[in-house]
């Protein structure tokens, strides 16, 4: 999926928009999404961040674990620090009220 998308490289955070648009228009539609990065060598931070952790503005850890697969990603340690991050700054009360902590 990454790969038809971005090619062998996902690195700025407006292809992450890219890849978040065509993950929300499966989720908005109930359906469940697999995000394959085989393929794809170099993959950064602002990618990541635009394209996946993004996602938890508008859905739940229960939900995402439910109807989010990765795969093909060589190491995801760092993926799970920025989720890991992304949780405390929606959990934070100091988050601007535009965003829903409902949905942590």
């Amino acid at each position: 999926m990454v790969y038809n998308l971005m090619g062998s490289s996902a690195l700025s955070d407006d292809e992450g928009e890219i890849l978040r648009a065509e993950i929300e228009k499966t989720l908005s539609g109930g359906g469940c999404v697999m995000v394959d990065f085989n393929g794809v060598n170099i993959v950064l931070a602002q990618f990541l961040n635009a394209a996946i952790t993004a996602l938890y503005e508008k859905h739940n850890s229960e939900e995402l674990r439910k109807r989010l697969v990765i795969t093909g990603l060589k190491s995801t340690c760092y993926l799970h620090k920025l989720i890991s991050r992304t949780k405390t700054f929606y959990a934070n009360e100091n988050v601007p009220v535009y965003v829903n902590r409902d949905k942590l």
